[in-house]
């Protein structure tokens, strides 16, 4: 049991054990022990393939003939199971009476096998979960009061009979939403066996051990709680800590990751990977390693329920399904892809002001990135115009720490695949002031940029080229530059080096009166593939801003005459719809 101070904190902690651990058919040790290897690499796994997860899902439909009560709650959670007996999906939701967990045998025809009934009402609320080896970590609560809940572990070992009572149970009482427990994630780590517990809107997060040789029957001590506003405040507008609806957590070695799974404000299914370390006094502290959203379809969503399992081979998928389990129902499986996907010629225009500013540019692989900025004191904050300026929206914050993190994250690279990016930081205000800012700023983070010394290139993870306001004849007196210039047109002809104007960019309606309706004029096309031609024979790569958008027949005809054209980078607001057009799938509007 848990009780707490006036101020919320934790006070007292009882645990119950409800029977002994009890022996497996030796077959069952030998897929533990299979299991339980394969666990300890998952984290390193899903940091590897994370941005290789396929947006669009597998669709896996499921039947049912057991009554269920469905209304007053929903599907709350979903893994995979392997055992001695067959594959499964196993599910637990909520209701208004009581709390379930399902069973789904896959197959030719999958199918519910069981459902189990948890706990009658006031424990009518089982949340997100997670099943380790074959056990099963979940909370159920009473999500009336929200003063009370109950972790569980239950043995999954015989997945299509009747579920036996937990083998153990963490009793938590005391003040409401803060005894609540949402979702719960299992695993081993340092010769322990690991629980995380959320409680409402995974606000907190309390940090569960008991030592891995007495799993499941040993004691769980309550070790760690951790506050996640205090890492993540909430007013920044690039959040990201969310109400999680699941939590799952993987090791790799002696690193601790979490995943997160649930929808933003904006209705957007995100999963984001966190590393997990811990400080000095052996506390936890989180860290973002990559954020992604998922497109669901048939009526699933990361809201209803959604975790992390993983295919034979080792890669990671992830999975959703919608709030209730009907006669015919959907899983939505989210794989990484096997073919190797490339950097897109693309570029994310006015990238900031996207839900997740750099993010969904790097989820779309996206090749170059453009954010407006302005001097204010010693920081260079990034909006559209000067009045929209917010605290924390600065190109540190937004751009270059994150890009500092993921390219260590990737082997030197931002993609993992040694190609250079573009950030192309649009000045909006004084050149000479904003620019010499940049440049300082710039100076630390010297070893992850392209660097122009004494008219040479040395390329970088990143390449940042300086657009808008453009001192010029400052930036040509410079023996060392850590931008390159955003050249015009009117360039193209002079004698300046790609290593001081790597790009060229220009506004393609000061030079083109098509608007992507009906056929390109012979002329402008001839026009265009000149330009285009002479940029590349110089080293420019070739940009143009302003095509027409209206709509998507006039952005897609656009696009293809670009790609024809053989333009370097093709700009868009739409990421995702160019993305789709760049590679070569259908698109629809």
């Amino acid at each position: 049991m848990i009780e707490y101070n006036r101020k919320g904190n934790i006070k007292f902690l009882k645990i119950i054990f409800l029977h002994e651990y009890f022996f497996l058919l030796p077959v069952l040790f030998l897929f533990m022990s299979f299991d339980s290897q394969a666990q300890g690499h998952r984290g390193s796994q899903l940091q590897d393939k994370w941005h290789e997860f396929g947006l669009a899902p597998e669709i896996v439909r499921f039947t049912n003939a057991f009554e269920i009560n469905n209304t007053g709650g929903h599907i709350q959670g979903i893994q995979s199971l392997q055992t001695s007996s067959g594959r499964y999906f196993v599910l637990t939701g909520s209701s208004g009476s009581y709390s379930y967990c399902a069973v789904v045998k896959k197959g030719e025809t999958n199918e519910v096998v069981r459902i189990n009934k948890l706990m009658d009402k006031p424990f009518k609320h089982a949340g997100g979960f997670q099943v380790y080896q074959n056990y099963m970590a979940v909370g159920v609560e009473d999500n009336e009061l929200k003063d009370k809940s109950k972790v569980c572990i239950y043995d999954l070992s015989e997945p299509e009979n009747v579920l036996n009572k937990p083998v153990s149970v963490i009793k938590r009482e005391g003040a409401a939403y803060r005894s609540t427990a949402g979702c719960v994630g299992i695993t081993e780590y340092e010769n322990k066996i690991l629980l995380a517990v959320g409680d409402w809107d995974t606000r907190n997060i309390d940090f569960y051990t008991c030592d891995a040789d007495d799993f499941p029957g040993g004691e769980f001590r309550l070790d760690f709680s951790l506050n996640t506003e205090t890492i993540f405040p909430q007013n920044l507008s690039n959040k990201q800590w969310l109400p999680w609806q699941n939590i799952n957590l993987f090791t790799s070695g002696n690193k601790l990751f979490l995943v997160g799974l649930g929808q933003d404000d904006k209705d957007k299914n995100i999963a984001s990977l966190f590393l997990m370390s811990k400080n000095q006094a052996g506390d936890f502290n989180l860290k973002l390693l990559a954020s992604k959203s998922f497109d669901c379809n048939n009526g699933c969503s990361f809201k209803a329920a959604a975790g992390v399992g993983f295919e034979a081979n080792g890669d990671p998928v992830i999975l959703a399904c919608g709030y209730n389990i009907k006669e015919i129902s959907t899983i939505n499986r989210f794989k990484v892809t096997t073919a190797k996907k490339g950097i897109l010629p693309a570029h994310a225009h006015n990238d900031y002001e996207h839900d997740r500013p750099l993010f969904d540019a790097l989820e779309n692989r996206f090749k170059s990135i453009e954010a407006d900025v302005y001097s204010v004191g010693d920081s260079l904050y990034v909006a559209h115009d000067k009045d929209q300026i917010k605290p924390g929206r600065t190109l540190r914050e937004l751009y270059l720490e994150p890009l500092k993190e993921r390219i260590g994250d990737n082997n030197g690279s931002v993609y993992g695949n040694a190609e250079e990016i573009i950030l192309l930081v649009d000045i909006k205000d004084d050149a000479n002031r904003t620019y010499q800012l940049l440049d300082k700023i710039l100076k630390d983070y010297a070893e992850y940029l392209t660097v122009f010394e004494k008219g040479k290139k040395k390329t970088g993870a990143v390449t940042v080229v300086v657009s808008g306001n453009r001192p010029f004849e400052y930036m040509q007196s410079q023996k060392l530059r850590f931008a390159g210039y955003d050249g015009r047109l009117q360039n193209i002809d002079s004698e300046i080096s790609p290593s001081l104007m790597p790009v060229v960019s220009d506004n393609w309606t000061k030079y083109f009166s098509w608007n992507g309706s009906g056929e390109m004029p012979e002329k402008e096309k001839q026009q265009l593939n000149e330009i285009a031609g002479k940029a590349k024979d110089k080293g420019y790569i070739l940009r143009f801003w302003g095509t027409p958008n209206q709509t998507a027949g006039q952005r897609q005809a656009i696009w293809s005459a670009l790609s024809k054209a053989g333009v370097g980078l093709i700009g868009a607001d739409s990421l995702s719809e160019l993305r789709e057009f760049l590679s070569g799938n259908e698109v629809t509007y």
